[in-house]
């Protein structure tokens, strides 16, 4: 679907606020990966400030719901695949990036809203990690 009430609920005219026609839920859902493999990066490198992987708030999304994927381990196999820790999947619609997305007012906002999204905390849970850090 795309994301305009393809079933039993429907906005009308569907083609002004189709975006799965438009690339928009694509680009919505590699913004969102884009943002979590970063935050991997950032662990395996240990970078400041120091995300505890138990912390982490930020999940990877796809535009499916798929129930055996909400909840994963990732980085297995290997000190080359990352640090191991739970994770999982939600669907792209439900991601914070889509609601900043139709909630920003303009670019300028779009960029500030972004960089407040909480991707996790420091050991010992005492502050919040931003995107923007």
């Amino acid at each position: 679907g795309g994301a305009a009430g393809g079933g039993y609920a429907q906005l009308n005219p569907m083609a002004d606020i189709n975006l799965h026609f438009t690339g928009d839920m694509h680009a919505i859902t590699a913004a969102h990966n884009l943002l979590a493999a970063m935050v991997d990066n950032h662990i395996q490198w240990q970078h400041e400030p120091q995300i505890d992987p138990r912390r982490v708030e930020i999940k990877r999304v796809l535009d499916m719901n798929d129930r055996v994927l909400r909840h994963t381990v990732i980085g297995i196999g290997g000190t080359g695949n990352g640090v191991p820790r739970e994770d999982g999947f939600d669907i792209s619609v439900a991601s914070e990036v889509m609601a900043i997305f139709c909630l920003a007012k303009d670019l300028s906002d779009l960029k500030a809203r972004l960089g407040r999204i909480v991707v996790g905390y420091t050991r010992g849970g005492k502050n919040a990690v931003t995107a923007r850090d």
